[in-house]
């Protein structure tokens, strides 16, 4: 009965040169070249979007992404120099003259806010901790311009503010749902070289009621000593139970200090790696292992195709460096510099960058390894340039 089918087959043949059949129709409204489709990070507002793929509406005869989904887009022309939020009206100047870039916090609503160290408003008053919202749906590489909520202050202390008291947000990260916020507090003290001293650190909480971040008084017992001084970075383990954080006040290398690692639950129950290679529940700095070296106040970890990114500035530097290591634990090498900081060294010699924080959530995800990373700017001397010269910096590195 073979033989049966050459036929149909030959009909077939015959009716492909040049013919139509039955089997031909009109092309499917999804014939086109499907977008990519990015969503942002699901458990962690700050963290890095993932690229989804589209489905084929036959209705719009055209591709959409899903829902909470968008189209990924890129900025033709990145800005070489970015200033964030230079546009927006309700802010004059951003800080913060060298200490930190913009350290960001998750918050509950799935908003990530960006928290710079002291700004000065529209009507003209100094603030510190004045929180801003990024555009996060606008092109990647867009230098986010205004932003999204109103830049107000954002930072108060249980028991009451206490203006001899100073606060200092380093970052905050998402476990168990719940964000936590890191901060130091600083005593303000005129003969003091920057005008203030650090008494202490802890971990704060986002108030939903208030709409603020709530941070303990100076007179609350600190949860670890200015030895071990935690709140330098930040990363939630891959469970998302944990959080590793570290803390820079170790001997270092010239114009670094030496950065410890430790374990933070749900809780903020603390276990210090120690010199022996084992994790344990204590804050005596003396016991922990130095893993690298980091500029002061802050730096970043972040999660890279190879392992762990450590980036960092030295002390009044001019360029954003790394480290990188297979595992938190280390060890910890060189790595790569990223790029070098846009200064007024023409105006100011002694303008430098420090404290770069990686902001993943402007990342793009069709370029592996790029980063989205702000730096203050800030001077040894007196500053000599103008106000825009100290604006905090934006820029994507890899």
């Amino acid at each position: 009965m073979r033989p049966k089918l050459g036929l149909p087959l030959v009909a077939l043949s015959f009716a492909g040169c040049g013919a139509r059949t039955s089997l031909d129709g009109p092309p499917s409204p999804c014939d086109s070249t499907p977008p990519t489709c990015i969503a942002s990070n699901a458990t962690d507002p700050c963290g890095a979007p993932s690229v989804v793929p589209p489905s084929c509406d036959v209705g719009s005869r055209g591709w959409v992404c899903p829902k909470a989904a968008r189209i990924y887009a890129r900025a033709a022309e990145p800005s070489p120099v970015c200033r964030p939020f230079y546009r927006d009206s309700a802010i004059q100047n951003v800080g913060p003259w060298g200490l930190s870039a913009m350290t960001e916090v998750p918050i509950d609503d799935g908003r990530c806010l960006w928290i710079a160290d002291s700004a000065t408003l529209g009507n003209g008053t100094r603030a510190r901790n004045v929180a801003f919202e990024p555009d996060v749906g606008a092109p990647s590489g867009t230098c986010p311009g205004l932003s999204v909520a109103l830049p107000e202050p954002i930072v108060t202390m249980d028991g009451g503010d206490d203006p001899t008291i100073l606060v200092q947000i380093d970052g905050g990260y998402r476990i168990v749902d719940v964000t936590h916020v890191l901060y130091r507090l600083f005593r303000a003290d005129p003969s003091a070289v920057y005008g203030a001293v650090e008494i202490g650190g802890g971990v704060g909480r986002w108030d939903a009621t208030t709409r603020r971040i709530v941070v303990h008084s100076a007179s609350a017992p600190m949860p670890w000593g200015l030895d071990l001084d935690l709140g330098d970075a930040s990363l939630v383990t891959s469970d998302g139970n944990h959080a590793f954080v570290w803390g820079c006040a170790q001997p270092g290398q010239f114009l670094l200090q030496g950065c410890e690692v430790a374990l933070l639950d749900p809780n903020d129950a603390i276990e210090l790696f120690s010199k022996t290679g084992a994790w344990l529940p204590t804050v005596d700095a003396s016991q922990g292992a130095t893993l690298f070296g980091s500029g002061t106040w802050n730096s970043s970890v972040v999660v890279s195709s190879s392992g762990l990114r450590h980036i960092y500035a030295f002390d009044f530097g001019d360029t954003i460096k790394s480290h990188v290591a297979a595992r938190v634990t280390g060890p910890w090498t060189e790595g790569p510099d990223l790029a070098a900081c846009d200064l007024p060294r023409a105006d100011d010699p002694n303008s430098f960058c420090a404290g770069p924080i990686v902001h993943a959530e402007l990342s793009g995800p069709t370029r592996p390894g790029e980063l989205a990373i702000s730096y203050g700017v800030g001077s040894s001397k007196t500053p000599t340039g103008s106000s825009d010269d100290y604006w905090s910096r934006l820029a994507w590195m890899k």
